[in-house]
């Protein structure tokens, strides 16, 4: 049998002396700093990493459109689009070489009901013969503000051109989308929010 380790060495030493090799109160404190930096301080580390798969969301952009003197629409921005051009009467926005128009609030003796707006935009897809535009049938909707209105929307096979009418008492605003067929599903519910989120305002008596 193998004579007994001499007191103090091997395993049998004190963790704060088998690391730093010597007994002494700022060993035992060193100990203690390691613990407490594992139990404490590494959690913190972490919370202060950004996560990557998290992309800060900016706060929606509102546009406005229509003369400060008349009747107005405003609409909340969705998606990656851009202001291309604007007046009094149409703002035009554009993404990935899609193109969006939204017009300001117009009498209905101007533009007629949604479902005279909807069947103008039909005519005129059936009427491009070369093209072969198909034409959904009409879909109602309903605006997050409570207004109702009508989309219609027309393919071929590169292309989608989409037309909706949303009326508010005796006006009605449209909004017209157009997009090569390929970018278009990536887009739709972009549109499709920006047209829900419209919400008119009267000219002021």
């Amino acid at each position: 049998m193998s004579d007994p380790a001499p007191h103090g060495s091997g395993s049998r030493m004190p963790l704060s002396i088998r690391i730093i090799g010597r007994s002494s109160a700022p060993g035992a404190l060193f100990v203690v700093a390691v613990a407490a930096f594992f139990v404490f301080g590494l959690p913190l580390v972490a919370s202060s990493i950004p996560d990557t798969d998290e992309t800060p969301v900016p706060a929606d952009a509102t546009l406005t459109i229509g003369a400060p003197d008349a009747s107005q629409v405003t609409v909340t921005l969705s998606g990656d689009w851009t202001e291309a051009a604007r007046t009094d009467g149409n703002i035009t926005l554009t993404n990935a070489g899609a193109e969006l128009s939204i017009a300001a609030p117009q009498p209905i003796a101007a533009t007629g009901t949604p479902d005279d707006v909807i069947a103008r935009a039909v005519a005129d897809l059936t009427a491009d013969v070369e093209a072969s535009w198909v034409a959904s049938d009409p879909i109602e909707l309903t605006t997050d503000a409570g207004d109702s209105g009508l989309c219609v929307t027309g393919t071929t096979v590169v292309d989608v051109a989409m037309t909706c009418a949303v009326q508010h008492g005796e006006e009605v605003s449209t909004l017209t989308a157009t997009a090569s067929a390929q970018v278009w599903p990536s887009l739709q519910p972009s549109v499709d929010a920006m047209v829900r989120s419209m919400r008119f305002t009267e000219a002021a008596a």
